[in-house]
């Protein structure tokens, strides 16, 4: 594999995001080989038209930029579009509204060389606001993949485990692995303006089922954009109930990591005691509670309901995790 970094950029409908994320990509001090692979994801507001002129006015001779179309919305699809037309082994993600630093190309580089083991490379950010931050904000910074995701600058395999997608390095090779053994994104992240996430985390999972380490540096920065119409309560009530649903599907990873024996009958006779004893005050907190009060009880009730209802899709989803798993021991 051809050693380099490939900034892999996915959006849809990104235009009016793309100019101060383009500029930051531009103004990247790197002594390595480096492209832009941009991915347009069944946008309809020109905004690969809008991309390629940028480009060509104020690109970077030390990048080459190749830019495609992924007509099937999810954004797991156009990443995956954008891993295959790479041409280098370090796969850099960065989202539209993602301002990474002047340094983070030439850092992410120098940090998965020095560690054959690192599978997954993640950094941190900052929140820049359209408007004037949230009050509410930093109590709820981690749900808009706003934090550092380490203690220190070293492996968190076993601590948080897994990266936010933004900012994120992969190797094209660890890519190719999975698609050989059969890997299949069970979460295909956002499509057009519907909500969800986890594909990031299913990744960082799938790498640690192959053995792989999941790493942060702190040298690795970047900021990131939060338009105003995101910064209100109701959005994020939104988001909340997307990833309720993704840590559902999230779970058969899981419980492939550190495999549970109890049975889905156990599960349900301990969810009925459990209901049996805190049901009443539950429901008082759902109907009573505060905001947040209200989402953890949300959360919670969205959980069982899943596992019950969906127990099933449950189990196939840790049939295929395990059948890919397998394939890539032989």
């Amino acid at each position: 594999m051809n050693k380099g970094v490939s900034i892999i950029l996915c959006t849809y409908n990104g235009k009016h995001l793309l100019s101060d994320t383009l500029q930051h990509i531009v103004n990247q001090k790197n002594k390595i080989p480096c492209e832009l692979i941009f991915v347009d994801n069944a946008s309809n507001d020109g905004t690969k038209k809008y991309a390629d002129m940028w480009w060509k006015n104020h690109g970077s001779k030390n990048i080459i930029y190749r830019s495609f179309e992924q007509p099937v919305p999810g954004k797991s699809y156009a990443q995956n579009l954008g891993y295959e037309k790479a041409n280098y082994e370090y796969l850099l993600v960065c989202d539209d509204d993602n301002w990474l630093s002047n340094t983070y190309v030439q850092t992410a580089y120098d940090v998965m060389e020095s560690n054959k083991q690192i599978g997954a490379l993640g950094g941190w950010c900052e929140a820049v606001f359209e408007e004037e931050e949230p009050n509410w904000f930093n109590i709820y910074a981690k749900y808009f993949a706003v934090a550092k995701q380490g203690k220190k600058s070293g492996d968190i395999t076993d601590e948080k485990g897994c990266l936010y997608g933004a900012g994120m390095v992969l190797r094209k090779s660890h890519w190719l692995e999975l698609q050989k053994a059969g890997f299949s994104h069970l979460l295909s992240c956002r499509k057009g303006n519907k909500l969800s996430s986890g594909g990031d985390t299913e990744y960082s999972y799938a790498l640690r089922l192959l053995d792989y380490k999941i790493w942060y540096d702190e040298r690795l920065y970047f900021k990131h954009y939060m338009p105003k119409a995101r910064m209100n309560l109701n959005y994020l009530r939104k988001l909340r109930k997307a990833l309720s649903h993704s840590n559902f599907i999230l779970k058969s990873y899981k419980d492939v990591l550190q495999p549970k024996n109890r049975t889905y009958k156990e599960y349900l006779k301990s969810g009925r005691i459990y209901f049996f004893i805190n049901g009443l005050k539950k429901i008082y907190i759902l109907l009573m509670g505060s905001y947040e009060e209200k989402e953890q009880e949300k959360d919670y009730f969205r959980q069982l309901y899943y596992i019950t209802i969906f127990h099933k899709k449950y189990k196939e989803n840790k049939q295929h995790i395990l059948q890919w798993v397998e394939k890539t021991k032989k």
